[in-house]
């Protein structure tokens, strides 16, 4: 548990230091540990903003989690893929065959997750604006609804009936995930 704790500190460190240019519009005094200074990294970055009530607005919220989402199915595809390929390759050249596998696919399963990111946020930024406080915390309604339109979207071109059944697993999923996290709320 240490190891693992240093090496994700370690991660974050990279990832900060390497992400600072972009995020430096962040940084407004209160998030010295991103800046140079001690305390917290800034809400943007952390894993749990989505959950927290007030969130980015609308188009950086978009970018910002098509970005983390990009990040996200990267690393769990390079390490998934890297691990299905150690198993699958022959004796002589397992390690080689496991590391040119994940190198290809972390980059597609990159693209997916961001793609589907993209859509259930640009879906969310649109049933949002129904509320007084559009960047406020959002119900449970209206995420199994943008996982709706979101899972209808992607499986458009296999024709109405997968297209409508798609819909309503992703809409309930995405209500599941809510549900199971905690995080249920109506408006």
């Amino acid at each position: 548990e240490r190891a693992c704790h240093m090496w994700s500190s370690k991660l974050w460190n990279t990832l900060a230091w390497v992400s600072k240019p972009y995020v430096s519009h962040l940084c407004k005094g209160q998030h010295r540990s991103f800046c140079g200074g001690g305390g917290q990294p800034p809400r943007a970055l952390t894993l749990g903003m989505a959950m927290e009530g007030r969130r980015l607005p609308c188009p950086e919220r978009i970018t910002d989690m098509v970005g983390f989402a990009f990040g996200v199915g990267c690393c769990g595809g390079f390490g998934l893929t890297f691990m299905r390929g150690l198993r699958d390759h022959p004796a002589g050249h397992r390690l080689s065959g496991a590391f040119a596998a994940a190198q290809t696919r972390a980059p597609q399963l990159g693209h997916t997750f961001a793609l589907w990111s993209g859509l259930f946020h640009a879906f969310e930024c649109a049933v949002s604006q129904r509320h007084a406080d559009p960047n406020g915390a959002r119900s449970s309604v209206d995420a199994a609804i943008c996982g709706f339109l979101t899972a209808g979207v992607l499986s458009a071109r296999s024709g109405p009936r997968a297209m409508s059944t798609n819909a309503v697993v992703g809409g309930l999923c995405v209500l599941l995930v809510d549900v199971v996290s905690g995080n249920a709320r109506s408006h």
